[in-house]
């Protein structure tokens, strides 16, 4: 057994980093590495003293409490980015993470990392805020911490791995799933991972060299002024989990004058608190009834969906979008071809792309899926229009939309629970 876990997850140069892990060997390799297309070793142990700790009962709520094995300095010479720790013991391997963000702005664009979903989707100790060992979004966990390890297929997969956006012809498992499967991950680690998303779209980033600043979902709410001297935030992925202070820094940021890109679908669903310290992640989603902020003066904190009628803070005033509008595409009982209908081909975005009214954009390599946002749309004069009702500015500008579909309890895939209707819940 080998397992390891990073107490904070961000930090600027001159910080401790303090790597806590459990191990049955005595002596463990370590070596940190800056994450990209070609990884950058910066810094190894290779003799670390370990030992075995025990898993507290109460660790997906409150971590694991082991003691720091292992302390280092963030050097001034560490380039912003996400730092994965590769560890082993003899047949043992086990990862962790961290990130380092920049003091002052060294680019123009900032990827704040989903961090907060991948805590969301994190079942370290049988819990995650979607399953309760072997039952799938049944009494998932509604406070999970963030100081437990990350299971295998978080921060990284072999490169012939699928993702869980390939999706190609219909089908009642998606790739990712069958491949999981068959090679050992859990299908989970799809959903929201470094590994799954994030990766894939650094190596992008440095194929075109467009230079980025990182940080993280935290990092938006512990540091209201993180966004001051950049042009743009980047939000990419599966960027779900969003708090009240997070939708705070980044709506100031917006009524600046500043620029962001939300490249995510399902994008700030679900409302979340960060307690003890940014530690600790509050999400009791279906079960908000339980919320125990509910009857006081912080109830529109409450951790459900931002559009529930309590919060009155749908996403659409932030990203013009919600999945409550939108839904799933081009799977089992969902719509679609694949791609967007092109409805303003002469905006800037289509310049030189020769798409006309009515084109069909990707649907050959499948660009859309799984999850979408949208928003109340009508039609005038052949072109769709926002209403305004759910929450979208009047002055949205629709470019392409592809059809999307909320399930209900009567329709969901085979290989999902029954009691699960989104779009009953959201009704």
């Amino acid at each position: 057994m080998l397992e390891a876990y990073c107490a904070r997850r961000s930090h600027v140069a001159g910080d401790q980093v303090t790597l806590h892990l459990s191990a049955d060997a005595p002596r463990v390799q370590v070596t940190v590495l800056r994450d990209g297309r070609v990884p950058q070793p910066v810094l190894s142990k290779d003799d670390l003293p370990a030992s075995r700790h025990a898993v507290p009962d109460d660790v997906v709520a409150n971590g694991c409490g082991w003691p720091v094995a292992w302390r280092f300095p963030v050097p001034e010479s560490w380039a912003s980015g996400l730092y994965r720790i590769e560890l082993s013991a003899g047949d043992e391997r086990a990862e962790a993470f961290f990130v380092v963000r920049e003091a002052c702005p060294r680019a123009s664009i900032l990827w704040v990392l989903e961090t907060n979903t991948w805590n969301a989707y994190n079942f370290y100790g049988g819990q995650s805020t979607y399953t309760s060992g072997d039952k799938a979004y049944a009494s998932g966990a509604p406070r999970v911490s963030f100081q437990r390890p990350l299971p295998p297929g978080f921060l990284s997969l072999p490169e012939n791995a699928p993702r869980i956006g390939d999706l190609g012809p219909r089908d009642k498992i998606l790739p990712y799933a069958r491949w999981a499967l068959a090679h050992g991950y859990s299908p989970w680690t799809g959903a929201a991972s470094w590994g799954q998303w994030g990766r894939r779209f650094q190596d992008w980033l440095e194929a075109e060299q467009v230079t980025v600043d990182y940080a993280t979902n935290a990092d938006l709410e512990e540091f209201p002024v993180l966004l001051d001297g950049y042009r743009l935030m980047l939000s990419v992925g599966h960027d779900e989990y969003w708090s009240w202070g997070m939708r705070d820094t980044v709506e100031a940021f917006i009524a600046r004058g500043g620029n962001v890109a939300f490249l995510s679908g399902n994008c700030s669903y679900w409302q979340v608190r960060l307690e003890r310290d940014y530690t600790q992640m509050v999400a009791f989603k279906g079960a908000v009834d339980d919320d125990p902020v509910l009857g006081t003066a912080r109830e529109r904190h409450n951790t459900g969906i931002w559009s529930h009628r309590l919060t009155a803070r749908p996403e659409n005033q932030m990203t013009g979008l919600s999945f409550t509008r939108g839904g799933y595409a081009h799977l089992p009982n969902a719509p679609g071809n694949g791609g967007y209908t092109v409805w303003r081909p002469d905006h800037w975005l289509f310049a030189g792309s020769g798409l006309g009214y009515g084109d069909v954009l990707g649907a050959d390599p499948v660009v859309v899926g799984y999850e979408c946002d949208g928003c109340a749309l009508a039609l005038r004069d052949g072109l769709p229009v926002p209403t305004g009702e759910d929450g979208t500015a009047p002055d949205f500008t629709v470019l392409a939309t592809a059809a999307a579909h909320l399930w209900a309890t009567d329709e969901r895939p085979d290989a999902l629970p029954p009691d699960t209707g989104e779009l009953n819940w959201i009704a």
